[in-house]
């Protein structure tokens, strides 16, 4: 799927009611052209509208955080709905520091087997601007284990937050760094290049 394209659709749909129109077509499993996630949760201000950044770990594996650690990562494509960087040939799998407290795992990017997680391109309407459509990755689930779960965020090192899989039927908190459920948002590497050349516009 070329994302120009989508954004015409969307643009189309937009203008046809003054609240967000969502098209009839599904979307593919892959989007070809780079993009930069933007993550959600209105409830919670000191997660949303940041991104998703990169962070270089042992033996080329690349960890997920929200900033201030990490990269600004703006050329991820999604292969049969799985997110990848195509410049360090990983892909985001789940695995790992899994947590006794809550029963989360770590989603990280690698080059190895493990078994990755996977999403759909959904269409929804973006909760800041309610005449938008956005193109959301809805979480499908851990390949190899039940489908379902949620991708999360926790509280990590240097003021950031970590990426987590909370797996289905769990119920289970932890009080001392809670995982908020978030929605990953598809932003057009157009889109953020843009952002990033108007002085003093910081994207975290």
């Amino acid at each position: 799927m070329h994302l120009k394209s989508v954004s015409g659709m969307v643009a189309g749909a937009a203008l046809a009611s003054a609240q967000c129109a969502i098209p009839g077509a599904p979307l593919p499993a892959s989007i070809a052209a780079s993009f930069r996630l933007e993550i959600q949760n209105v409830t919670r201000p000191d997660v949303h509208g940041k991104h998703m950044n990169i962070y270089e770990a042992g033996g080329g594996d690349q960890h997920l955080f929200i900033g201030p650690v990490g990269n600004l990562t703006h050329d991820l494509t999604l292969v049969n709905g799985v997110i990848n960087w195509l410049p360090g040939g990983v892909r985001a799998v789940i695995g790992g520091e899994f947590s006794e407290i809550d029963h989360t795992t770590k989603m990280f990017m690698t080059e190895r087997g493990d078994p990755k997680a996977v999403f759909a391109p959904t269409y929804a309407c973006n909760p800041d601007e309610p005449t938008e459509t956005q193109v959301e990755l809805r979480f499908i689930g851990w390949e190899g284990e039940p489908e379902g779960g949620w991708i999360c965020v926790r509280p990590s090192f240097d003021g950031s937050h970590e990426f987590r899989y909370y797996p289905p039927g769990n119920d289970l908190v932890d009080v001392d760094r809670e995982c908020v459920k978030v929605t990953l948002v598809v932003r057009p590497t157009e889109e953020v290049e843009g952002l990033r050349r108007r002085p003093g516009r910081r994207l975290a």
